[in-house]
């Protein structure tokens, strides 16, 4: 096992540092000025020829890399050209609020897709099948501006029911201190005991995790049902269906735990994939979120941030991928020795 981790591990550094090439000398050729951001609209030629050296942007751009580098591995992943701030510091800022929204999003997508996968799976070719099939192609086929869009006009426009946007009310923003501990409003309304600060964080986070869970959802209930029609149809299900044991408990104990792990890749994968695609959905639900960063940084042409973004999802991809390995090796020893 040491040893697989080991290599997953080398592997994992080795697109690492392919996304930090690929994306740093990507984002130093687009025609830019970053030395003129960095001093403001009304600087003199002079200013921003000081403003290239103290950048380090006169040096040959290998040689930047190198530097970027020697500054990332000592923990200094640069300044933001537009906020002035460390970009380490304003990820920590943008992040959690990120996080808040697309943990939500997989809960949900894992509570409705996991069963939807299941019922499909156990009632194939009936009418159940069809609309569970319905349901999760739709997930997956719409796009997620496009779904932001149409529940803001039905819950909000039409039924009054949900906030177009934002984290919080704003009369609660300014009327409630809550203490920042982990920088998501559920969590630490939940840590300062303020239930109308967690209800409002909640009635505000429906709407852009529904958006988030639709198209992992979609995925998720393929998957399952993919799995779990493969399974019903082996050997020892057809021995538990002989033996009399109940529908539900060859479905739900042997049939599930054994169909789980493609829906566990699946899921993983999804999960930093939402990272990446929370960009439109905080665009649309004006959530202040990394997406949030990452887009404005984009706009700008601030490089420092788009790396630090960039490396941060790369990194979390690779996490998610090895722990994903690492579960498969241990459930099926095989995939160790190949």
């Amino acid at each position: 096992m040491r040893s697989f981790i080991i290599r997953r591990l080398l592997l994992g550094l080795v697109v690492l540092l392919g996304t930090t090439i690929v994306t740093f000398f990507i984002a130093r050729v687009v025609p830019s000025n970053p030395a003129a951001r960095w001093v403001g609209p009304r600087a003199t030629i002079e200013q921003i020829e000081r403003a290239k050296v103290e950048l380090g942007l006169d040096k040959p751009i290998y040689v930047q890399y190198v530097r970027y580098m020697s500054d990332l591995f000592r923990g200094n992943w640069g300044v933001s050209i537009v906020s002035h701030q460390p970009v380490l510091k304003d990820i920590q800022n943008y992040l959690p609020a990120s996080l808040e929204l697309i943990i939500s999003g997989m809960v949900m997508a894992i509570i409705i897709g996991v069963p939807l996968g299941v019922i499909s799976a156990s009632h194939k070719d009936r009418a159940v099948d069809h609309v569970s099939r319905t349901i999760s192609i739709g997930a997956v086929s719409l796009p997620t501006f496009w779904m932001a869009m149409i529940l803001q006009l039905v819950f909000f426009k039409y039924l009054r029911l949900f906030p177009v946007g934002g984290r919080l009310d704003l009369g609660l923003k300014l009327g409630y201190q809550i203490p920042t501990v982990t920088g998501s409003y559920i969590v630490d309304s939940i840590l300062a005991g303020n239930p109308v600060v967690f209800f409002n964080s909640l009635w505000h986070l429906f709407l852009p995790a529904l958006t988030l869970a639709a198209y992992p959802l979609g995925l998720i209930a393929r998957m399952t049902r993919s799995s779990m029609l493969e399974v019903l149809n082996e050997d020892y299900i057809r021995v538990a269906r002989a033996y009399g044991l109940s529908e539900r408990r060859i479905t739900y104990q042997y049939a599930l735990k054994n169909a789980v792990a493609p829906t566990v890749t699946v899921i993983a994968l999804t999960f930093a994939y939402s990272m990446a695609g929370t960009f439109l959905i905080e665009a649309v639900f004006n959530w202040p979120g990394l997406g949030h960063y990452a887009a404005n940084s984009v706009i700008s042409a601030d490089y420092p941030a788009i790396m630090g973004v960039t490396i941060l999802v790369a990194a979390l991809y690779v996490a998610l991928n090895l722990g994903v390995d690492i579960i498969h090796a241990i459930l099926d020893p095989r995939i160790k020795t190949n």
